[in-house]
């Protein structure tokens, strides 16, 4: 783990983060970054929603295996009164070890300042803020970061990271964002270090990230000792051995979190069902999963999304989704609203009590692509925008009635979209699915079916590529 490398960085940092917990500002000039990759890159300090607005959850690294504690205290700074909240200890696949904490009781409205310490390790002192109405909150919303290993780059964890730190910065500095839904791939090739160098990001020790698997994620195993996340469900059939399907509610919205690498339709709707009778009287429920399905921007991948919009589309409609959140193609797409793997409304500025959900994806962070030669599925398609690869970061404003989705180019002041979602009542205009299709049941068996020998499939990609796995952890996860 690599130390401190002098007391006046250590002052700087600390001064800086001090300084945000006041000014919502994580911008970072060439040096200011240089210091922060050098504090900030090995320890992968990183905060992750808890399961309600009053709980906070934070991972982070260490070289040696010891019971993890977090000290909390209201200001920012840390005295006396500081309260501790202990947590566990997992060995992580470089060796390292990856060390989680809940912090809890957290009250609206107030600034706190934390400080993560396991055997050998003390973190810098970080603040974050907790929402002074809690229905009513700002989110970033990214996907396809890549932060990326590259052989022939040494220095290609830290370039992609800084992509990532600048963009994040200047979303924050628009708005006090209190959460980062970020759609998949966070890595490349799913390794620790690239893990760490997405953590290295000043706003996520300020603001926690809700991320899911996407399949760059998928191709290692670092994934699952990163993340510290609330409520995941355990009890699958077929699970990606990284992680699963778990949720969060913040404010009045219940965000569903999914795994869309694995096929199993009967887990997904199982872990659906289950979040949703357990927050019966959210208002607004938003998806977030991996790929793509409705664009149809990228033509030889359209029977794959097929067969993803006959597991998604259907569990879309039954639980009443009002938006989902993904990524995978690097194009940004927003559907008309969508029941029945149909167009029930056009897209427009202002979708009212809308009978069905709109699909979103955005671009890439570090590999943005261009419109060219492009097919389009304008069945489903309300506006789509891609301009020669430019980074694309989106603002969503949630009210109690609203949720308002503002889509900026990196480097440019006013947003090139923007759309908003209305519901005059906790329906809103979804309409009920009163008979079961036998179709969809039969289609999420044989997706179950299928995840079983997709993960036979992984464990052996992971065994090809160099990775210490289990085949009944893997397959079975167990």
């Amino acid at each position: 783990m690599k130390k401190i490398s002098s007391k006046l960085l250590s002052v700087i940092l600390a001064a800086f983060i001090i300084f945000t917990a006041a000014v919502p500002s994580f911008a970072a000039d060439d040096l200011l970054w240089e210091h922060v990759w050098n504090e900030e890159h090995d320890n992968g300090v990183i905060l992750f929603p808890g399961s309600n607005n009053s709980e906070m959850n934070v991972s982070w690294c260490s070289e040696t295996k010891s019971e993890p504690k977090v000290i909390v205290d209201e200001g920012i700074v840390i005295g006396s009164g500081a309260e501790e909240f202990k947590g566990y200890c997992v060995a992580a696949p470089d060796g390292d070890y990856s060390n989680k904490v809940t912090i809890t009781d957290l009250e609206p409205g107030k600034t706190y300042s934390y400080q993560c310490v396991s055997e050998g390790f003390m973190s810098n002192v970080y603040s974050f803020k907790t929402d002074v109405d809690p229905n009513t909150f700002s989110a970033v919303y990214m996907t396809d970061i890549h932060t990326s290993h590259d052989d022939a780059n040494e220095n290609g964890i830290k370039e992609t990271a800084e992509k990532f730190n600048s963009t994040l910065a200047e979303a924050a500095s628009r708005k006090n964002i209190s959460l980062l839904l970020s759609a998949g791939d966070q890595a490349s090739e799913g390794y620790e270090t690239e893990y760490k160098g997405y953590s290295s990001a000043l706003a996520l020790k300020s603001f926690p990230v809700a991320t899911t698997i996407g399949n760059h994620d998928r191709k290692g195993i670092a994934y699952k000792t990163f993340n510290n996340v609330p409520n995941e469900r355990e009890d699958n059939l077929v699970a990606s051995y990284i992680g699963g399907d778990y949720w969060f509610v913040k404010g009045d919205v219940l965000f569903l979190v999914m795994d869309s690498n694995n096929a199993s339709g009967m887990d997904h709707r199982a872990f659906m069902k289950s979040a949703i009778k357990a927050n019966p009287d959210v208002k607004w429920k938003v998806m977030m999963a991996h790929h793509d399905l409705y664009s149809g921007r990228i033509p030889r991948r359209e029977s794959e999304n097929e067969l993803l919009r006959m597991i998604w589309g259907p569990l879309c409609d039954e639980f009443k989704i009002d938006l989902m959140l993904l990524g995978h193609s690097h194009y940004y797409t927003v559907t008309n609203v969508l029941y029945n793997n149909k167009t029930a409304s056009d897209y427009s500025e202002m979708m009212t009590n809308p009978a069905g959900t709109v699909f979103m994806v955005s671009g890439s962070i570090t590999r943005p692509r261009t419109d060219e030669d492009l097919g389009l599925n304008e069945e489903w398609v309300g506006y789509a925008n891609t301009p020669d690869q430019r980074i694309i970061y989106n603002i969503l404003d949630f009210t109690k009635d609203s949720i308002t989705v503002s889509s900026y180019y990196k480097g440019e002041k006013d947003a090139f979209n923007k759309y908003s979602i209305v519901k005059t009542s906790n329906e809103g205009g979804h309409p009920d699915r009163l008979i079961p299709s036998f179709f969809d049941a039969f289609v999420r068996f044989a997706g179950t079916v299928y995840g079983f020998f997709n993960n036979i499939g992984v464990y052996s990609d992971l065994k090809d590529d160099g990775f210490d796995v289990d085949f009944f952890e893997v397959v079975f996860n167990n």
